[in-house]
């Protein structure tokens, strides 16, 4: 439709665990005052006043890591998926050399975040080395890094485009006859290219005055209401999309429309 936790341990070296895993953890758990799962899957950590421990690696932990077996080069893909096995809010961030998606959060106990990735077609790694941080209301800290492999083979970036976009009227007579429209975006393609999503709102017959936003996020909502009573008055939204050389004029979308509350005005796909 396009167009128109805590220790009373002095030690501070790091502790190897091996069969007294399950032990050296219910010990832990219960000085620290946290109710920890009989693993983790951290590589390194700190239990409050600074104790350190080296951690086995368990997707059934206090904190589970599903990390992907292998990523593509040159399409997005999930990286790992963390789960919070605690009784408290976690929050986890996740950071690798490569374009990520949806990479941190504060996960309430038995949520998950899956974090996607982009790797570029250009030099990839053979493998692509992530790290997840997580901390719990300065009780607990801890960090762990992975490497999951790349697969280059037949590698092609894929051509940064607007993967979806709609844009909705939401206009109406009450509170001040103002005019509303929200318009959405998801890109697709494209690996460290992405610049902005820029929208602009251009009130045809009124002096064509125009109101811009813009985003750096690859999927996001921008929302316009303007000043004073404009029910009735023609719009016209234009949506554009820059990446590092500039504007990717074949993304260009120019819509025009009366505010009159009639919803979806355009939509693509």
């Amino acid at each position: 439709m396009r167009r128109g936790g805590r220790s009373r341990s002095r030690s501070r070296g790091r502790t190897r665990w091996g069969p007294a895993l399950l032990t050296a953890l219910t010990v832990g758990a219960l000085v620290a005052g946290l109710v920890i799962a009989p693993s983790a899957a951290f590589t390194t950590g700190s239990v409050d006043r600074g104790t350190t421990v080296t951690v086995a690696d368990d997707t059934d932990g206090f904190l589970g890591i599903d990390v992907a077996d292998s990523v593509r080069a040159g399409s997005e893909g999930r990286l790992v998926t963390v789960t919070n096995n605690l009784d408290r809010p976690l929050s986890v961030s996740v950071s690798a050399a490569a374009g990520l998606s949806n990479d941190q959060a504060t996960l309430a106990p038995g949520e998950s975040l899956s974090t996607t990735v982009t790797v570029s077609c250009e030099s990839p790694p053979s493998q692509l080395q992530l790290t997840v941080t997580a901390s719990a209301s300065g009780q607990f800290s801890a960090v762990a890094t992975r490497s999951p492999l790349v697969v280059a083979s037949g590698c092609q970036d894929a051509i940064l485009g607007l993967g979806s976009v709609e844009v909705v009227d939401r206009s109406t007579t009450a509170k001040g006859a103002k005019a509303e429209y929200t318009v959405n975006y998801s890109l697709e393609g494209g690996t460290g290219l992405f610049e902005n999503v820029t929208v602009e709102l251009k009130n045809i017959g009124r002096q064509n005055r125009v109101e811009t936003k813009s985003s750096s996020a690859r999927n996001d909502t921008l929302e316009f209401t303007t000043g004073g009573p404009r029910f009735g008055d023609s719009f016209e939204i234009t949506i554009r999309l820059f990446n590092d050389t500039g504007e990717v004029v074949s993304e260009l979308i120019v819509v025009t429309d009366t505010a009159d509350g009639s919803g979806t005005v355009y939509r693509d796909p």
